[in-house]
C-alpha cells in the first residue's frame, strides 16, 4: 500500500459519537491517509456498493486501497494502523483476547449510539424514523 493511498472510512454523519470520534482521530492523521465519508449521502452510498445502507448503519466500514472491507472493531484496527503515533497499537489490538472482547464492546456501543449520545436516528426512504435494532 502506497503512503499516499487513502483509506475510505464510512460512518454515520448523523451520529454524535461518530462525529466526535472523527474530530478526535482526524488531527492524528498527519499524513492524511483517511477519507471520512458519510454513507447517508446517496453518492457515497453508491461508492460503498455492494453494501446496503442497513449494513453500513450496523457497523462502521473501512476499505483500504487493497479493496478489502473491514467492519466495526476490525475497521478501527485499520484506522489505528495508519496513525503515525498510534500505529504500534494496531498489532496489540489484533491479538486474542482483544479480538474477541473488542467486537463485543464495539457492537454494544454501536447499537446504542443514538440513545446514549442523544441524536435521533435517521429516517428511511418512507419517512419513518426508528431506533436501529
Amino acid at each position: 500500500m502506497s503512503k499516499s493511498a487513502k483509506i475510505e472510512v464510512y460512518t454515520d454523519g448523523n451520529c454524535n459519537l461518530c462525529r466526535w470520534m472523527r474530530a478526535r482521530v482526524e488531527p492524528l492523521d498527519r499524513n492524511r491517509r483517511l477519507e471520512w465519508l458519510d454513507y447517508n449521502q446517496p453518492e457515497i452510498l453508491k461508492r460503498a456498493a455492494p453494501h446496503s445502507r442497513e449494513e453500513m448503519a450496523e457497523l462502521m466500514h473501512v476499505r483500504p486501497p487493497n479493496g478489502r472491507w473491514y467492519k466495526g472493531y476490525f475497521a478501527w484496527i485499520e484506522i489505528v494502523r495508519v496513525l503515525p503515533r498510534w500505529s504500534w497499537l494496531a498489532p496489540v489490538l489484533a491479538i486474542w483476547p482483544l479480538t474477541k472482547l473488542g467486537p463485543i464492546f464495539y457492537h454494544w456501543l454501536a447499537s446504542r449510539r443514538y440513545s446514549l449520545f442523544g441524536v435521533p436516528p435517521p429516517c428511511d426512504e418512507s419517512g419513518v424514523c426508528k431506533l436501529h435494532k
